[in-house]
């Protein structure tokens, strides 16, 4: 007699059982299965991810939470709720009923800090929602030969054509208002280029166009000048229905440290005290507080920017719940000019 098993507690069912009764998961069809599951491996990390930190069902929350926590040297696992069986095709689009959501999870020793991060990024989210200018549709300058604009990848275009030959969309007039419709939205910016990869794939194939271009020419100035471009622009009306394909791919990642993500420089330590030293300074003339608040988000930005103007500063975050930063006395104006910037300002990727 067939046995089916459970992915989660591996726990024997008779043929004719479909879900766990203690685990509330779906069967497998077989023992092998159940511990390839990723349900199984989910239970398999309880020890260095014992405490769950966020479940939901947004994707656009969940990937910037995963991303915040590595960004800030948290470690974390970031799944989906109820995957499904290792045997569904990717190509198999599930319903919007049967899309699940997802947890992400970290130790016990980071859920401090952890549930910090996540408060930031509520508030955060919540001033995005509502933002009313949080769409894309201020364009840089347009050169003057120019006589169409794509609204995806902004690329322009001095002879005559219908449509975007890299986006596939209408051009519009430079001179054009951008119809709300119109205006391009962003549906992920994540530095993974795997998981972008297979996003703009599952785009292309639900018919739904983007801003299909891999690199992103920045400028000179900054030295900004090409570099891998990972966000994904959409058009308004289009959202919702990439939001469900990206909800789709979803269901199918797991992420973890491991995993792609590029981490940047931890923007809890102090920098330039080497600049400092060079000047005279000792670190206890760091001493000018320049900046506090609970938003944790705003931390990394404004250590960016003061960086980009090569201002020493000192970062504390004790207790958890409140950052301080503190430069010389002498760059104070500067800096509290530049943090005022980056406070008004976008956030920065």
């Amino acid at each position: 007699m067939a046995l089916m098993y459970c992915p989660q507690c591996k726990a024997e069912y008779r043929q004719g059982f479909t879900r766990c009764s203690d685990c509330d998961v779906e069967l497998v069809g077989n023992y092998v299965e159940a511990v390839r599951h990723p349900l199984a491996k989910k239970m398999a990390m309880g020890d260095k991810y014992g405490a769950r930190l966020w479940r939901g069902t947004d994707p656009h929350f969940y990937l910037a939470l995963v991303w915040s926590l590595w960004s800030k040297k948290v470690a974390c696992y970031g799944a989906p709720e109820n995957p499904p069986l290792p045997d569904y095709r990717k190509e198999q689009l599930l319903s919007s009923s049967d899309l699940g959501g997802f947890e992400v999870w970290v130790s016990e020793e980071d859920l401090p800090l952890a549930k910090w991060i996540l408060d930031s990024a509520n508030e955060e989210f919540e001033e995005a929602a509502s933002d009313e200018n949080s769409t894309k549709t201020i364009l840089p300058d347009i050169s003057p030969e120019t006589s169409g604009v794509c609204p995806l990848c902004f690329g322009e275009f001095t002879t005559v054509s219908a449509n975007c030959p890299n986006c596939g969309v209408p051009l519009r007039s430079p001179q054009a208002e951008v119809a709300a419709e119109d205006s391009a939205w962003q549906l992920c910016n994540l530095a993974h280029p795997k998981f972008i990869t297979e996003l703009r794939k599952a785009l292309q194939t639900a018919g739904i166009p983007f801003n299909n271009a891999n690199i992103y020419h920045g400028d000179f100035i900054s030295g900004r000048r090409y570099v891998p471009n990972y966000e994904v622009l959409v058009l308004k009306k289009d959202f919702e229905r990439a939001t469900q394909v990206i909800s789709q791919i979803l269901q199918h990642w797991e992420f973890e440290p491991s995993a792609g993500f590029h981490v940047g420089r931890d923007p809890f330590l102090d920098y330039g005290l080497e600049l400092a030293a060079q000047k005279g300074w000792f670190p206890e003339d760091i001493s000018a507080l320049v900046w506090s608040g609970e938003n944790i988000g705003l931390v990394g930005g404004i250590g960016l920017a003061l960086q980009e103007h090569e201002i020493p500063y000192r970062m504390e975050t004790e207790p958890l719940g409140l950052a301080r930063v503190f430069i010389h006395p002498e760059d104070e104006i500067k800096a509290r000019e530049i943090i005022r910037e980056v406070e008004e300002g976008p956030r920065p990727e």
